[in-house]
C-alpha cells in the first residue's frame, strides 16, 4: 500500500495546475500508478457482490443515456450538469467504446482485455480530462485506497456482464466500467433513486444505429454548437493559430456528419428517445433547457441539474481556455467571442462544408458560390481522406500484443 500512495503523489505532482504541462510525464506516472493498483486489486480479488445488488445493476444497465455531439461542441458540459443527479450515475470520463476501445480490444487478447481496460480507467478517474478536478474517488493511504475498490469492483462485475450480455451488446466493457464506478459511488440500493447511467463520447453520432440496437431503451442527447464557435476552439486547442489544423479535413468531415444527423433528425416527427441539445440554448436559458433535458430523461428537475460537477466535485467553466472562472458555474459569456481568431479561410471552408444542414439548425452562415463550394469540399474530403490513411499506418505501426 505504501507504494500505492508513493507512486500516486508522485502522479499527482505531474497532475498540478489549471492544465497538465508535461503529458507525457504525467501518462508514464499514471501507467506506473495504474499497474500498481491494479497488480494488488488482483492479489486481494475480486468484491462480492450480493444477489439483489446484482438485479438491481443489471436492471439499471439496461437503461443508458448517450450524450455526443462534434468535439468541441459542449458535450462536457452537459456531461457535468448531469452528473449529481440522484437518478443518474455518470462516467466522468468518455466512454469511447467504439471511438477508440474497439480498435485496442481487437488487438489484445480476450483475456487481457480486463487488465487493459482497468487500469485505463484507474487512470481516468485520477485525471478525467487533464484538467481540475483530480481524483475523483478520493486519496489513497496506508489504510485503504478508493481505487482498489474500483478495481476490484470492475474484476467482480466483468464475467457477470460478459456473461449476461455478452453474446448481444458489443460494448459490453463500457456496461462493466459503468457498474463497476456505479458500486463505488452510488451503489445499486433497493431504496435508490437510481435510474440510468450516462456517458459522453464526441462524435458516436457516427454509431447511433449500433447504440439503438444493442441498448433499445437508451435516450440520445445531440449536443451542438454554431459550427464557427465548434472550429475556433478546435483550433485554440491545437495551439497554433496561424496555420491549418493538422486534421483540418477529419475534423471538418466529423463536423458535417453530425449537422446532418441532427439535420435529418430535426424534420422528423419528435422521438423520446433523441433530443438534439443547441449549446447555446443551455447558455441563454439553463433553466428552461435543464427542465427539457429533465422531461425528455423522466427525472425531476432538481437545482443540481445546472450546477456542473464530477461525481459531485465542482467542475471548471464551460472554457477550456479560461482560468479565472468559478468551478461549478457556467460561463455565459457569448460564443461569438470566439470567432475572432478563425481566417477568411477558416470561414469559407466551415461554411462550404455545413452551411446549408447547419442552417436548418438555425445556425445562418455566409453562402459560398456553387463552384467554389463544391470545390473546397473536395479538397476537404481529399484532406480527410489522407488524414485517415496517416492515423491508420500510425495505428497498424504499433507493436502488437502477444
Amino acid at each position: 500500500m505504501l507504494n500505492i500512495v508513493d507512486l500516486e503523489e508522485r502522479f499527482d505532482q505531474r497532475l498540478q495546475g489549471s492544465r497538465v504541462a508535461d503529458l507525457a510525464a504525467a501518462h508514464a506516472a499514471g501507467t506506473a500508478w495504474s499497474i500498481a493498483v491494479w497488480s494488488v486489486a488482483e492479489a486481494a480479488g475480486p468484491l462480492i457482490l450480493a444477489a439483489d445488488e446484482i438485479e438491481r445493476a443489471f436492471a439499471v444497465a439496461s437503461w443508458p443515456v448517450f450524450v455526443f455531439g462534434v468535439h468541441r461542441s459542449g458535450t462536457t458540459l452537459v456531461r457535468d450538469l448531469l452528473d449529481h443527479h440522484p437518478a443518474l450515475s455518470v462516467l466522468p470520463s468518455e466512454g469511447t467504446m467504439f471511438t477508440n476501445f474497439e480498435w485496442h480490444l481487437k488487438r489484445l487478447r480476450r483475456d487481457d482485455w480486463l487488465r487493459f481496460l482497468g487500469c485505463e480507467w484507474l487512470r481516468r478517474l485520477a485525471n478525467p480530462i487533464n484538467q481540475q478536478p483530480y481524483w475523483l474517488l478520493g486519496r489513497s493511504s496506508g489504510e485503504g485506497s478508493p481505487y482498489i475498490d474500483f478495481a476490484r469492483a470492475l474484476m467482480a462485475w466483468w464475467p457477470l456482464v460478459e456473461a449476461r450480455l455478452g453474446q448481444r451488446i458489443t460494448s459490453w466493457p463500457l456496461v462493466a466500467i459503468a457498474l463497476a464506478y456505479t458500486h463505488c459511488t452510488a451503489g445499486f440500493r433497493a431504496s435508490s433513486s437510481l435510474q440510468r447511467w450516462v456517458e459522453k463520447t464526441p462524435t458516436n453520432e457516427r454509431f447511433l444505429a449500433r447504440l439503438t440496437a444493442e441498448f433499445p431503451n437508451a435516450k440520445l442527447i445531440h449536443v451542438v454548437r454554431h459550427p464557427f464557435a465548434v472550429y475556433a476552439s478546435q483550433r485554440r486547442a491545437a495551439g497554433n493559430l496561424s496555420h491549418p489544423l493538422s486534421e483540418e479535413g477529419l475534423i471538418l468531415q466529423q463536423m458535417r456528419r453530425s449537422y446532418q444527423e441532427a439535420a435529418n433528425r430535426s424534420v422528423r416527427p419528435a422521438s423520446d428517445a433523441y433530443l438534439p441539445l443547441r449549446y447555446e440554448d443551455l447558455l441563454d436559458d439553463t433553466v428552461g433547457s435543464i427542465n427539457r433535458v429533465a422531461s425528455f430523461l423522466g427525472i425531476q428537475p432538481l437545482s443540481v441539474l445546472t450546477l456542473p460537477t464530477a461525481n459531485g466535485i465542482p467542475t471548471p467553466s464551460n472554457s477550456s481556455f479560461r482560468s479565472d472562472e468559478t468551478a461549478g458555474r457556467l460561463n455565459r459569456r457569448p460564443t461569438g467571442d470566439t470567432y475572432g481568431v478563425l481566417t477568411r479561410r477558416d470561414r469559407e471552408r466551415v461554411s462550404a462544408m455545413v452551411a446549408d444542414v447547419a442552417a436548418k439548425l438555425g445556425y445562418q452562415l455566409d453562402p459560398v458560390p456553387a463552384l467554389h463550394r463544391k470545390r473546397l469540399r473536395m479538397m476537404t474530403r481529399a484532406k480527410w481522406v489522407a488524414d485517415r490513411l496517416k492515423a491508420r499506418w500510425a495505428r497498424f505501426s504499433l507493436p502488437r500484443s502477444e
